[in-house]
């Protein structure tokens, strides 16, 4: 797990958000009827209070997690999938997008522990449904941007960092392609059009909100078409340039 960073790194991780959760615990305590929220003052067991609580810390966790997953495994992934052969590169691909997966699996879960705590000291328990959800989806999100990545390293070569970036942009035109499955047909676009947007959109990184319910039968075609996407890339010799 070294090529993801440094044990060193992961311990002063682990460390950091872990003062970030005593900080949380005591800017958070109970005041009879009341909490106090790093000085200010809410109502204890307020539904308006807490409808906005979960609104706010499932936005910030699917936020959190599909880009600590993502910006804890692109590195390790860019070097296996700039081997010289085939089988080293799909190897490369298989097994290290694995690797980076459970390596920014810990580094966002690490990340949410002051979430939970958040969630614990206003909501009465610290692992709510919703934010379970949200934390889930983030994870296919993550998994998904890795995916993509990938796919786009092997289109841009020579530019890690920039394949990162169009991973980002393809998430942003995904959630604005949702708008045109949901209503394309009220904008002119015929049945057969509108199912195979909705084909590229369940391919794309995923343009879902934390409340979304969590849609197994499409895990087929948002996990494996990418993957099979990228194992083809894969396999395309690379390109030599000329020398002179």
């Amino acid at each position: 797990m070294d090529r993801f960073g440094s044990s060193r790194l992961r311990i002063v991780w682990a460390c950091v958000f872990l003062l970030l959760t005593g900080l949380v615990l005591a800017g958070i305590r109970s005041d009879g009827t009341n909490l106090l929220v790093f000085g200010g003052t809410v109502p204890k067991g307020d539904e308006t209070i807490n409808t906005y609580a979960t609104a706010n810390l499932g936005v910030l966790i699917y936020g959190v997690v599909p880009f600590v997953v993502l910006m804890g495994g692109f590195m390790g992934l860019a070097a296996s999938l700039g081997a010289s052969t085939i089988g080293e590169r799909l190897k490369g691909l298989f097994l290290t997008t694995g690797l980076a997966f459970i390596h920014g699996l810990f580094l966002s879960q690490i990340a949410l522990i002051p979430l939970w705590a958040a969630a614990w000291k206003l909501l009465g328990t610290p692992f709510p449904a919703a934010l379970l959800q949200a934390d889930l989806l983030g994870l296919l999100l993550g998994l998904q941007l890795l995916l993509w990545t990938a796919i786009l390293m092997r289109i841009v070569q020579s530019n890690a960092g920039l394949a990162v970036l169009l991973a980002l942009l393809l998430k942003e035109i995904g959630s604005k392609l949702v708008y045109v499955v949901d209503f394309g047909e009220q904008m002119g676009f015929g049945a057969s059009g509108v199912k195979a947007i909705g084909a590229v959109v369940s391919m794309l990184p995923s343009g879902q909100i934390p409340s979304d319910p969590f849609a197994p039968s499409a895990l087929p075609l948002s996990i494996g078409g990418p993957l099979l996407l990228a194992a083809l890339l894969c396999s395309i010799p690379a390109l030599k340039g000329k020398r002179t």
